[in-house]
């Protein structure tokens, strides 16, 4: 049964060569309990049928229901962001969507009002994202991703994304957030950046531990999930090397344009940040006072001694 309306979503969907896997997602969304979407679609240069498929979906629905538009053509990241800042698409709610995922009947439905549920300033920032549960290529089960505990605050934000990008919903406040940033800045992910901002100016930032998605997990996969012992190793041998610190390099591009707006006890958080680029005692000191943690205890302790070597910021 559909819940009452409670706004209208636009699903961004970010494409590219697509076509093996792309029926799927969009039947999933075709099946919503929630009917009030929108889905708008940009095309990376597709040179498969994706654009054919997304075009002969359309058709099953009134006129603007589906809006295929032409990406950037700079890779996943830069295709989301140019959705994000595009002040054309208008609407109450926004949510993620990948091209080879299979989304539960009603995850619009309760990602819409867990959001909806919680009162505030009219211009509070809001972000849901979830667990996933993993399917191989042929869509049968494989496992779950991690199950986070610890509170989703800016001192997490700076060292982890809290969920997949392809879980996210988020309200029209947080996407008016980067459609002020200039055209052109680069971003690292757009689930993470979500993240960071909303975080950084104390909004409200929801966690389900009940997946709504079926995260397919195959060879194409630009990101995957980072689960086993030696895919950990590995990526933290690559974040050690520098890879991490070139990352929050391109996120405080970001932060520093909302700087002024964060509040007081996260702009001390971010001033703490920034000083693990000095000398070894305040680097030391400084991560204690900016209170950072990943959620895994052990990754907080890892990324304390990537501190020590300055390889964060």
């Amino acid at each position: 049964m559909m819940m009452s309306d409670k706004g209208n979503i636009s699903i961004l969907m970010g494409t590219y060569n697509g076509e093996k896997y792309l029926e799927s997602q969009l039947q999933s969304i075709a099946s919503q309990t929630y009917k009030n979407w929108t889905l708008i679609v940009s095309d990376d240069g597709s040179t498969d049928h994706t654009c054919e498929m997304i075009e002969a979906f359309a058709k099953k629905f009134t006129e603007n229901k589906v809006v295929l538009l032409k990406g950037p053509a700079q890779g996943f990241a830069a295709n989301f962001l140019y959705l994000l800042r595009n002040p054309s698409i208008v609407s109450d709610y926004y949510a993620f969507c990948d091209q080879d995922d299979i989304w539960c009947d009603d995850k619009l439905e309760v990602a819409i009002e867990k959001l909806s549920s919680h009162s505030g300033p009219e211009n509070q920032l809001q972000l849901y994202g979830s667990r996933t549960s993993l399917v191989n290529s042929e869509g049968e089960f494989i496992g779950m991703s991690p199950c986070f505990e610890k509170a989703f605050k800016f001192q997490n934000a700076l060292l982890q994304s809290y969920a997949g990008g392809n879980t996210m919903v988020f309200n029209r406040a947080l996407k008016e957030v980067f459609e002020g940033f200039p055209p052109d800045i680069t971003i690292v992910s757009h689930d993470w950046i979500l993240y960071i901002i909303c975080s950084a100016m104390n909004g409200v930032v929801i966690y389900d531990k009940e997946p709504k998605i079926l995260y397919r997990q195959h060879g194409e996969n630009l990101v995957g999930s980072n689960i086993g012992f030696l895919s950990k190793v590995t990526r933290f041998r690559r974040l050690f090397a520098g890879e991490f610190k070139s990352w929050c390099a391109i996120n405080c591009v970001a932060l520093d344009l909302i700087k002024n707006e964060m509040p007081v006890d996260n702009k001390e958080r971010y001033l703490h940040f920034l000083n693990l680029n000095h000398d070894f005692l305040k680097r030391i000191r400084s991560y204690f006072l900016g209170g950072f943690y990943r959620q895994n205890f052990l990754e907080t302790c890892a990324f304390f001694v990537m501190n020590l070597f300055r390889k964060l910021v």
